[in-house]
């Protein structure tokens, strides 16, 4: 039986990206109750982040006082049992060891707060409310400004790797010697069907630049678009018959804004996924369900399924 308290219990969760800072209310059933967006700050520096990251949590916070705990999910590697950013922190400018969870302690000392990976908070969400709450174990992509990955059971929950690493999927090497990576690799996965690497596909190919969202608009009209996307869409099936060879997982869930033009793409992902794939059967691929929201979501969950009660209410000296 559940206990009207838990029903009643609610969460801040945080979306960190290199663009925005969205946070929202979250209660126990998954539905965002109040919500905040704020710029994130084009090469501001880590401080700068950790307070406007500070404001939003605050503003929240004047909104409901009764508040269990604070989740955020972070770009980059993330050690989530300290709460730091590691040797790679993604878009946001010099994030790299930034210890998220210590510098907001300080800020906020009567609560919890949790840190995870982007990704993979989104995930969390897929997992919980989403496409992929029926599933005992899937994988997900994000495919964003960057990729992002995540690797979900029900029996263990995020498979985090021994380094925190597990789950990079951006970072698999697609091309051998291919275009340079953030991360300090050539060829990555990212650089070829991330929003940023479509848009150094179309200008490697033209010469021009183009905005992600006008290659896709453009499909039926400019020829260079179109090989564009069917580059986009083949590499982007062959890495899935790749993750399903190597973990076998009963589905997989592609989110992140590239999935909001999936009219466009979806259908010869799938044809090309069919055509090289050893064995078709047995993992479902789905789009994802809560795009924007999940890391709002999923970064309350962390918050959800990590909050110890006990530190919440010590004792009375």
């Amino acid at each position: 039986m559940v206990k009207e308290a838990d029903i009643l219990r609610k969460a801040i969760g945080i979306d960190l990206g290199g663009t925005k800072i969205s946070g929202g209310i979250v209660n126990a059933q998954g539905e965002i109750i109040e919500r905040i967006e704020r710029d994130t700050g084009k090469k501001v520096g880590s401080t700068e982040v950790l307070n406007r990251l500070a404001l939003v949590i605050n503003e929240l916070l004047g909104k409901e006082r009764d508040i269990v705990g604070i989740g955020i999910g972070s770009p980059g590697f993330i050690d989530t049992i300290e709460g730091k950013v590691l040797t790679v922190g993604g878009n946001i400018y010099k994030w790299a060891f930034t210890d998220i969870r210590g510098n907001l302690s300080r800020v906020f000392p009567q609560y919890q707060i949790f840190v995870g990976n982007d990704a993979n908070v989104a995930g969390l969400c897929e997992g919980w409310i989403g496409a992929s709450k029926d599933l005992d174990s899937f994988i997900m992509m994000t495919l964003g400004t960057g990729v992002g990955g995540c690797i979900y059971t029900k029996n263990e929950g995020i498979w985090h790797g021994k380094n925190f690493q597990a789950g990079e999927l951006g970072h698999a090497i697609l091309y051998p010697n291919g275009r340079k990576c953030t991360c300090g690799q050539k060829g990555c996965l990212e650089q070829y069907i991330s929003g940023t690497g479509i848009e150094n596909s179309y200008k490697e190919q033209t010469g021009m630049k183009k905005r992600g969202e006008d290659i896709f608009s453009t499909y039926n009209t400019d020829e260079n678009s179109k090989k564009v996307i069917e580059d986009f869409a083949f590499n982007l099936s062959v890495f899935i018959s790749t993750m399903k060879n190597a973990f076998d997982p009963q589905g997989l869930v592609i989110g992140g804004g590239i999935i909001n033009s999936r009219d466009i793409w979806w259908d010869l992902m799938i044809e090309n996924y069919k055509n090289y794939v050893n064995d078709t059967n047995g993992m479902t691929i789905v789009p994802a369900i809560y795009l924007n929201d999940a890391g709002i979501i999923g970064a309350s969950k962390l918050a959800f399924d990590n909050i110890n009660e006990a530190l919440r209410f010590p004792p009375l000296l």
